[in-house]
């Protein structure tokens, strides 16, 4: 008995997991072209190995900036910010150094 094609494939989530980001970053990374999916059943899936071996490519300057824009969110405003915008913004800077 064979096994079905889509068998080996993961979820977004558990790619988040595995890698250790966000859900968010994920998804960063499919609209960039860092992994490809498939489309199963209408939901997205990665090859588990593919995806490690591409995901390390990235630089850890491009790897620093998803984990600021999944900490911040897409509802960051553009500069000028407020002294507690500078504030909030120093933190998840420092999050992001973790």
């Amino acid at each position: 008995m064979t096994k079905p094609v889509d068998s080996d494939l993961i979820t977004c989530g558990e790619a988040a997991e595995i890698l250790g980001i966000s859900l968010q970053a994920v998804h960063q990374g499919l609209r960039k072209g860092i992994v490809r999916y498939q489309l199963v059943n209408g939901r997205k899936m990665l090859d588990p190995h593919r995806l490690v071996q591409r995901w390390r490519g990235v630089s850890d300057q491009e790897a620093r900036v998803q984990r600021l824009n999944s900490y911040l969110g897409d509802k960051w405003p553009a500069p000028p910010y407020t002294a507690d915008q500078w504030q909030t913004l120093r933190v998840v800077l420092e999050l992001a150094g973790d």
